[in-house]
């Protein structure tokens, strides 16, 4: 679907995965970094290299770029790149529902929430949710 307010130039089904992709990304290398997995990378660079990536990947229009940096201007700041700051708050909020496991609440809330997050993202991405 294309609307004149497209955040994204990449597919829906583009979107879907490449949000998807990155956020298990984020989990498999918090979880090999705590398992003190051999070539294990310091999570924190590795993620943000990946949030750089993301941002190219995920193609932001000019609308997307001023849309991103209005909803997360902490993260852009930090990362001057808007499609960066996304992928630095996506990762910021799996880990904190990864830590919200361990603390002991339920998987499948959490799973749920994060299930809800993610769609929320490529709703958002997508040009469905403003």
């Amino acid at each position: 679907m294309n609307t004149p307010r497209r955040p994204s130039l990449l597919g829906d089904a583009e979107i879907e995965q490449t949000v998807r992709e990155f956020a298990a990304r984020v989990l498999f290398l918090r979880a090999a970094w705590h398992a003190g997995k051999p070539g294990a990378e310091n999570p924190l660079e590795a993620i943000e290299r990946d949030a750089r990536a993301l941002s190219n990947a995920l193609k932001l229009t000019p609308y997307g770029s001023a849309y991103w940096s209005v909803l997360l201007p902490d993260e852009t700041k930090h990362t001057g790149d808007p499609g960066a700051g996304l992928g630095l708050w996506v990762a910021g909020q799996v880990i904190a529902m990864m830590q919200a496991i361990e603390g002991g609440e339920s998987e499948a809330t959490i799973k749920s929430k994060l299930e809800t997050m993610l769609a929320d993202v490529v709703a958002r991405l997508t040009g469905r949710k403003y």
